[in-house]
């Protein structure tokens, strides 16, 4: 029987993650909103291209705050009828109460009746510090959601790296499925990582500096290092099915930047091949002056998302013939 779930991902990459969503056997997409999904799965999900997923336990209409959504739940049993009785014998939980992606408090005395609620008729017990399990009131524009969190707490987040889930709807938008892939400018595991997983042939890693080039060999296996400027590498022409850089968003703007982008974009159209792919993900700041300049290149997408509190997109490109550029 398919179970109802909720996942959530930066906001701005709906469309490609529906696209993923869909493509996963024994998955019906519901509903695709703003950061969020809501679907029907047969198998618990363990996506790479989300950053949270939940089993929903129950939905309300939108409410004020999360003090209305909790004592909403006290007025309620049907969210009993959800759990998932299998897994709550014996386990420890806490409440968790959001409006949208910020954690907010509610009233203690309503969360304490609710968990009172929940020990008496699942077995469960409450343990704030420690819990097995996180229940969230997640209050949404759309909807309030009570949510059975899956999987363990995301790790913390290194500093200048792109998270694993966003480097996994690149990796999907890269389209280099045993084929080869280069990321310039690389200088971290996430995006070469991704690429792997989605089954890319080669991954070549053009690393700024030997630092780098050593941590990321380190740290994976599987791919090609190499420590070079990502505009003058020692790829052959026309060799690579994608070509990935990501201008980490805290970096120095300035002419310098600009001028490393300007050869980094040189260099990738002369290795993609004719029909390969192009991906950017840099802020808005530090690209999009000179990506709207950039010539021998065609724009196929682009998706504005926030990334350490920059406004940022992801560009895809693919490369243009120069008689098309003159037509």
């Amino acid at each position: 029987m398919k179970k109802l779930y909720f996942s959530t991902f930066v906001p701005g990459l709906e469309r490609p993650v529906e696209a993923m969503l869909r493509k996963e056997g024994g998955v019906a997409v519901e509903r695709v909103l703003p950061g969020a999904a809501l679907y029907r799965s047969v198998r618990t999900p363990a996506f790479s291209f989300v950053h949270q997923s939940f089993q929903v336990l129950f939905q309300m209409k939108p409410v004020a705050g999360a003090d209305d959504a909790v004592k909403r739940l006290l007025a309620t049993g049907g969210w009993l009828d959800r759990f998932p009785y299998e897994e709550t014998e014996g386990k420890k939980f806490r409440i968790v109460t959001a409006q949208g992606d910020q954690l907010v408090a509610a009233n203690m005395r309503y969360v304490d009746m609710l968990e009172k609620a929940i020990c008496e008729n699942t077995g469960m017990r409450t343990n704030r510090e420690r819990p097995d399990v996180e229940l969230w009131i997640l209050c949404r524009p759309e909807a309030a959601y009570f949510l059975w969190r899956l999987g363990k707490r995301s790790n913390v987040k290194q500093e200048g790296q792109l998270r694993s889930d966003v480097s996994a709807v690149i990796a999907f938008l890269a389209q280099a499925g045993n084929r080869n892939a280069a990321v310039l400018s690389c200088s971290g595991t996430a995006i070469p990582a991704a690429l792997k997983a989605a089954g890319a042939r080669t991954v070549t890693c053009v690393c700024p500096d030997h630092a780098t080039a050593k941590l990321v060999s380190g740290k994976l296996s599987g791919v090609r290092v190499c420590e070079g400027s990502s505009g003058y590498t020692d790829l052959a022409d026309a060799s690579q099915s994608a070509v990935v850089l990501y201008v980490p968003v805290k970096s120095e703007a300035g002419e310098k930047q600009a001028s490393e982008l300007r050869s980094a974009l040189f260099e990738a159209r002369r290795v993609l091949e004719a029909e390969g792919r192009l991906i950017i993900v840099a802020s808005l700041a530090h690209a999009q002056t000179t990506l709207r300049k950039t010539q021998g290149v065609r724009p196929l997408a682009r998706y504005d998302l926030t990334l350490s509190g920059q406004k940022s997109a992801v560009w895809v490109f693919c490369p243009q013939d120069e008689s098309d550029s003159e037509a």
